[in-house]
């Protein structure tokens, strides 16, 4: 009886994302539909800090429950788009770390030697397969997290796998489900992360971006990850939906959809720009902070010989790099082949492949 308790269920796998609003965001909704194909016999546990519906799990269980606790001692699997449970890996089990993005700031160890991080980063032994998209994430994430060269996973990342696989009528029902213009093509505004809490400054003039770019163009707006409200330079709320020109797209599903519709996409630090290179569509690098923001959180590569579009610092600049974008086609190549390197629209198959293979 005893042993029967303590055998690792090969049916159970767990889906630890605390990381995106719905639970089932970044690189777990593909996995779980690749797994689902390959193994409809599997239960699919889905962690949530409340008990609310989450598409494709079969049980969500609540962190630091005893139920939580029983499912995280039996199931053989568990996924993770971002840290781990503080709980020890028993024998047998498999845990992959998917990560959520190819790394432009420094995170931990690269930041700072110190005993804190030192600490955090010992979850990450625990990964049996983590998850790249290039050699450069390699040095990166040994550096910052101390992942061997074994632990690595040529893969590519899961939630990219639809930007190789797609066709027309996505494009086209997502421009008709957010009520886009028909005539016009899409600006894509995706910034990074920063030190502030649910306000950000927008920073450029919508009104005078409007008025400029209506005639051609309309313009997505997703603040970091959907969670904030846009402000003005003296903290006022400012308007970025108007079903004309600026469409707020923070609460959006799925941002590789976004991808997808967007002729050019603006961003500054985010990862966003890597995903983006797999389309190998206009980048504009909207960096009007640059030297503030190196000095804050300090990067991995000098970002100016890196990006491969236009880098304007201010409102009437970045309004002059849509209206004469030339993009260089060959520069726009040459940054996907270096950070998209194993990208290929697999990666979802990849990594349950491993997973499923490993100690079996």
């Amino acid at each position: 009886m005893l042993k029967k308790l303590q055998k690792l269920n090969d049916n159970w796998v767990i889906f630890y994302d605390l990381f995106s609003k719905n639970g089932n965001g970044d690189s777990i909704r593909p996995l779980a539909e690749e797994l689902r194909k390959q193994r409809p016999d599997m239960k699919f546990f889905f962690v949530s800090k409340t008990l609310k519906h989450i598409d494709m799990a079969d049980e969500i269980i609540k962190p630091h429950t005893l139920r939580f606790n029983y499912v995280m001692y039996k199931a053989k699997y568990l996924l993770s788009p971002m840290g781990f449970p503080k709980k020890n890996k028993r024998e047998g089990q498999v845990w992959v770390q998917t990560w959520h993005g190819t790394p432009l700031k420094k995170l931990y160890l690269s930041r700072e030697d110190t005993p804190k991080f030192r600490k955090d980063v010992k979850q990450f032994e625990k990964a049996d397969f983590f998850c790249i998209s290039c050699d450069f994430c390699k040095k990166a994430f040994g550096e910052a997290m101390l992942i061997k060269e074994e632990q690595f996973l040529p893969s590519g990342l899961p939630r990219n796998d639809i930007l190789t696989n797609y066709d027309e009528k996505l494009v086209n029902s997502v421009k008709e489900e957010l009520k886009l213009p028909k005539d016009k093509k899409v600006l894509f505004y995706c910034p990074t992360w920063r030190r502030y809490d649910y306000k950000a400054t927008l920073p450029f003039d919508m009104q005078k971006m409007k008025e400029a770019l209506k005639e051609e163009y309309c313009l997505l707006i997703r603040s970091h990850a959907g969670k904030h409200q846009w402000v003005d330079c003296n903290d006022n709320p400012v308007n970025v939906e108007d079903g004309e020109f600026c469409f707020n797209v923070a609460n959006y599903r799925n941002i590789a959809h976004l991808y997808l519709i967007s002729d050019i996409h603006i961003t500054d630090y985010s990862s966003s720009m890597f995903d983006f290179a797999i389309l190998e569509k206009p980048q504009i690098f909207y960096a009007y902070d640059l030297e503030q923001y190196e000095k804050e959180f300090q990067l991995y590569f000098d970002y100016k010989d890196v990006i491969c579009g236009d880098m304007p610092v201010n409102t009437d600049e970045l309004i002059d790099a849509v209206k004469n974008m030339q993009p260089n086609y060959e520069k726009i190549k040459g940054f996907k082949d270096r950070f998209c390197t194993y990208e290929k629209g697999d990666a979802a198959k990849k990594v349950i492949d491993a997973m499923l293979a490993k100690n079996n």
